[in-house]
């Protein structure tokens, strides 16, 4: 079994968060960082996932796994997983710092519109530890499995 694709951002995050948003913003009740918490992790909200990071500002890496299925759990040491679901009606993930949203962007398949979403993170202490002499650069990061949330009947 093999993702449908996979994509591979670096992304700039600050004040310990960052969120997976859907480009098509015009329906979303609240946009980043509204509501952002810094300490949860993988929290759901309308047309958003938001994530923390250990340090306050660093290049995060993202990777983007987008299944046709359920895909097998990934194997490995991570800091902490969570899961979530999102609603994308554009197709396109931007992912966004307080300061705005990132350079590159992640695709979705257009339909369906809702996504099942399993997270996992490494890199957490490391990416601490280093913020103390600098701004890290890829030591904390991200895999997300994306599959689609099955109709009802």
């Amino acid at each position: 079994m093999e993702p449908l694709s996979v994509q591979r951002v670096r992304v700039l995050a600050d004040y310990y968060g960052l969120c997976l948003q859907d480009a098509d913003d015009a329906w979303l009740p609240a946009m980043f960082p509204e509501d952002f918490t810094a300490g949860d992790f993988g929290t759901e909200r309308p047309g958003r996932i938001d994530l923390t990071t250990a340090a306050h500002t660093q290049h995060v890496v993202v990777t983007a796994e987008v299944w046709e299925h359920e895909p097998p759990l990934l194997e490995g040491s991570w800091d902490k997983t969570a899961a979530a679901r999102i609603e994308c009606r554009s197709g396109v993930l931007k992912l966004w710092s307080m300061g705005g949203p990132g350079l590159e962007d992640l695709t979705l398949p257009s339909a369906p519109a809702t996504w099942n979403a399993r997270i996992f993170r490494t890199g957490r202490q490391e990416a601490a530890a280093a913020s103390r002499d600098g701004v890290p650069d890829g030591v904390e990061q991200y895999v997300v499995q994306f599959w689609p949330v099955k109709k009802a009947g």
